[in-house]
């Protein structure tokens, strides 16, 4: 199983963003449709041993965490505006959720109110976490297990303070080479680098 956990600093945790226009009105919504397509899509088919968990943590409910699973969704195309309107949906049905109540939205959607802190704890006990950052070893000298999870951040970045935290957990700080790319693009190489090895 691979996993990907991107934190969305600014992504709107109500429902009230317009599908029209992801980039001014959803916090950056645009993003997150990316790397959650880039995640679970390849050509005519789906990820089935892939899951992306997105922490959106902008206002006015944060956090609120939303978990793809390709080998359960149906009904969801790659696109940008009709991955927004399934989180839209997700918003909607999470809106009342306590601390870590987790609620299934439609096959392979889910969306709990658990912190990016509280996800990492929990993937750290099950699962070897690679933190993506350009001053990372090359993720091709580095040895990856079958169960692994990929912890980004989105173009602001995570905070040291988290980062401290990511350190104490024993994740494995990775880089995908020299140059530093957007998150969606990210998701797609760290997918590359995995196909490469396991596809043999």
């Amino acid at each position: 199983m691979r996993e990907f956990i991107l934190r969305a600093s600014k992504a709107l945790t109500s429902p009230d963003f317009n599908l029209n226009d992801l980039p001014s009105s959803g916090g950056r919504m645009d993003l997150v449709c990316r790397c959650i397509s880039s995640a679970l899509w390849v050509s005519n088919d789906l990820r089935r041993d892939t899951k992306i968990f997105v922490v959106l943590e902008g206002p006015p409910n944060p956090p609120r965490t939303i978990v793809f699973d390709g080998f359960s969704l149906k009904g969801v195309n790659p696109d940008e505006r009709n991955i927004a309107s399934h989180i839209k949906k997700a918003l909607k049905f999470g809106l009342n959720l306590e601390l870590n109540q987790e609620i299934e939205v439609s096959p392979g959607i889910k969306i709990a109110k658990k912190s990016f802190e509280s996800l990492i704890k929990e993937k750290s006990k099950e699962m070897q976490l690679i933190y993506l950052h350009p001053e990372g070893k090359d993720i091709r000298e580095l040895e990856i297990r079958e169960n692994v999870a990929f912890i980004l951040g989105d173009h602001i970045g995570i905070s040291r303070k988290t980062e401290r935290l990511i350190e104490r957990l024993k994740a494995e700080k990775v880089s995908l080479g020299k140059k530093i790319y957007l998150a969606s693009h990210a998701i797609v190489i760290a997918n590359y680098e995995l196909d490469r090895r396991w596809s043999k």
